[in-house]
């Protein structure tokens, strides 16, 4: 049950998640000022007594603004995916449908148990992302995609994106704060990488890195000896620092990312849909690298289901190497604890006192309770469950943003999806210069 006062609330649950592992039993979670005050062993009653406490899932890699674009955009490789395909989508983006794209987003990810992101952005009209962040309540890093090489309607001169990095980090507040996005190192002149290297110890930044073959294999990065070489070279490794896909690492780029603290950040649906390849977290997990799982765009991976997520990276994993390198804990705090760390939230990421009440609620069938009872990893078992059936309830801070079916913090779309979606593939056709097929 759910006790409420005005800053109070009290979750009554059948079991926990924290830090990876599995506690069963009846729990009350007291929850006051955005925080989890106490949590005691009690029997259980009310809505929530066949429920499990889990902390909300951490997305350190999502394109908001790509959603819109779900099953528009396939049958491609990376760079004809981007090319052809999400540089005009992206571009096209009136304030209204960019709009749309994220509302659709945070209904997606608040539904399948997530509570925190990382967006990368698009390079225009930012402000409408952070804004309905703000509204949202969600727990969020946010940028304004940094481009300046490329096609003049997908790109900006480096003046302008400075000025529009400085209005969009003055639009962030609450939960939401600035990230530095540049899109990946063939998008970016130098002039750029070196105002990256200008980049302040403790603010976040993340690219793009060593996604494809084609991509590692430009005269660029071939000289650089790879792409996270070329990133160290330009000052942008460390601890502040996320490089999603990570897939075609060269010599001697685990140890940079080992020693310089990075993280990578594993998506394993995009890295098969667009025929990119299988990430060796075996051999980073092996390598003390920090590992974070993230769903990406809805556009490569058509879902923004981050357990679904999981459970792939976990049978992807086991061709790499055996079943048995990598255990459930590991995966549940790629996606919560680590995940956390990552982005440089030290209180969320746990149920645990004095932590943020970023809570997820899921509820197993009565059979899925007499399975978990002899399972043998009850973590995994956990995982393995299709949460956007199960999740009852989200709460970031203690505020409820999701509940059985209806999301209280967010705004209506400002147009219908079919023809957010029709409006962005005219638009797009007119930047191509010819109607792309519908």
């Amino acid at each position: 049950m759910v006790h409420n006062t005005a800053m109070e609330k009290v979750l009554d649950t059948a079991g926990i998640i924290d830090n990876g592992k599995f506690i069963p039993g009846g729990f009350s979670i007291e929850l006051e000022n955005g925080s989890i005050k106490s949590i005691t062993r009690q029997n259980t009653a009310g809505e929530w007594k066949n429920c499990i406490a889990v902390p909300g899932l951490i997305q350190t890699h999502v394109h908001l603004g790509q959603t819109l674009f779900r099953g528009m955009a396939e049958g491609k490789s990376l760079l004809p995916w981007l090319e052809n395909r999400i540089w005009p989508f992206e571009a096209s983006h009136t304030p209204d449908t960019l709009a749309v794209s994220v509302i659709q987003s945070l209904r997606e990810l608040f539904s399948s148990g997530c509570t925190g992101l990382l967006d990368m952005g698009v390079l225009r009209h930012s402000e409408v992302t952070v804004d309905i962040l703000r509204r949202s309540g969600a727990r969020a890093l946010v940028g304004n995609s940094l481009m300046d090489v490329g096609p003049d309607w997908m790109t900006g001169e480096l003046s302008w994106l400075v000025e529009e990095t400085e209005r969009i980090k003055k639009s962030c507040g609450d939960h939401v704060t600035y990230a530095y996005t540049p899109r990946f190192a063939l998008s970016c002149s130098d002039s750029l990488w070196d105002w990256m290297a200008e980049i302040p110890s403790g603010v976040k930044r993340t690219t793009h890195a060593s996604e494809s073959q084609d991509e590692i294999s430009h005269p660029v990065l071939r000289e650089s000896r790879g792409n996270v070489h070329f990133l160290q070279n330009k000052g942008f490794t460390g601890p502040d620092t996320l490089l999603a896909h990570c897939i075609h690492l060269q010599d001697g780029e685990m140890q940079i990312l080992r020693e310089s603290g990075t993280t990578a950040v594993h998506c394993p649906w995009t890295n098969l849909r667009l025929g990119s390849g299988i990430a060796d977290i075996p051999a980073m997990r092996n390598g003390n690298i920090r590992v974070a799982v993230a769903s990406d765009g809805a556009a490569c991976n058509n879902r923004l289901d981050l357990a679904g997520d999981l459970r792939l990276a976990m049978g992807l994993a086991s061709i790499v190497k055996s079943s048995a390198a990598i255990d459930s804990e590991f995966w549940f705090n790629s996606a919560s604890r680590s995940a956390a760390c990552a982005l440089g939230w030290k209180n969320t990421g746990r149920i645990a006192e004095n932590f943020a009440a970023d809570i997820t609620l899921i509820k197993p069938s009565d059979e899925e309770w007499e399975e978990l009872e002899l399972s043998e990893d009850p973590v995994r078992y956990i995982l393995e469950l299709i949460w956007p059936e199960r999740i009852v309830l989200t709460m970031v801070a203690g505020r409820t943003v999701y509940q059985n079916g209806e999301f209280p913090t967010l705004p209506s779309l400002p147009m219908k999806i079919s023809g957010a979606r029709q409006l962005i593939l005219d638009r797009a056709s007119r930047i191509q210069g010819n109607p792309l097929s519908r």
